[in-house]
């Protein structure tokens, strides 16, 4: 059993409990998800917040103690160039700045379709 909990409600309390300055960070790309692809549906399974449409994963946050990981599910890889040999489809996030919110809105923008 995958134990799923729906909702906004649901993913910021699951990510009110990150250590600062991390929780900061996960809380402000939760909410860049959410208005960039408003058509996802956050969910918190396995113990971390997921963005889903239509039962796929699209993308992810987990934060952690030095770090939050931002990323995507690998068959909706936004990030994915063509004649490229490697295809990130995860991040280490420390900070965020103006340039790194707009990539990630731009990522996640392409991975909603």
């Amino acid at each position: 059993m995958i134990f799923t909990k729906k909702g906004d409600a649901a993913v910021l309390a699951k990510l009110s409990a990150a250590p600062a300055p991390y929780r900061e960070i996960a809380e402000r790309l939760h909410a860049i998800i959410v208005e960039s692809a408003p058509s996802l549906e956050p969910i918190v399974r396995w113990g971390l917040p997921f963005y889903v449409r239509d039962g796929k994963d699209v993308c992810y946050i987990k934060p952690d103690k030095d770090f939050v990981a931002f990323g995507f599910g690998e068959v909706v890889n936004p990030a994915y160039e063509d004649g490229a040999h490697m295809h990130p489809v995860a991040w280490t996030i420390t900070s965020l700045d103006a340039a790194t919110e707009d990539r990630i809105r731009e990522l996640v923008k392409k991975a909603a379709g």
